[in-house]
């Protein structure tokens, strides 16, 4: 039984070595999260602020329909990852932190916990 104890942890152990591994590859690069800032089309501009908004409204979705917290931050490192990337206007903010919020439930929830698009 302990033999057994053992070579889970291990193997856990590993598999968290190798996650952690990987973390600082799917995290936001500091000039992409400077782009957010310096973001102008026809006169608009992406702020840090309005981020934060986004991410306000991401919080609001996961408590309404009653998810996990890991749905609130895969949703919202999927927005950061997609924001250092894109060049977002403010008008399609909304829209976009949706998408990411339906894209971090579908693997996450349970399917009868999904809502309709």
């Amino acid at each position: 039984m302990i033999e057994v104890l053992t070579t889970n942890s291990q193997k856990l152990l590993h598999q968290l070595n190798a996650l952690l591994e990987q973390e600082p590859k799917c995290q936001p690069k500091v000039w992409g999260l400077r782009l957010i800032e310096s973001a102008y089309d026809k006169g608009l501009r992406m702020t840090a602020r309005l981020r934060d908004f986004e991410v306000k409204d991401l919080l609001s979705l996961t408590h309404f329909f009653g998810f996990d917290t890991e749905t609130f931050s895969l949703a919202v490192n999927l927005l950061e990852r997609f924001l250092s990337k894109m060049k977002v206007q403010p008008k399609h903010l909304g829209c976009f932190g949706l998408s990411c919020f339906y894209l971090a439930v579908k693997p996450i929830e349970e399917e009868r916990n999904v809502p309709l698009i």
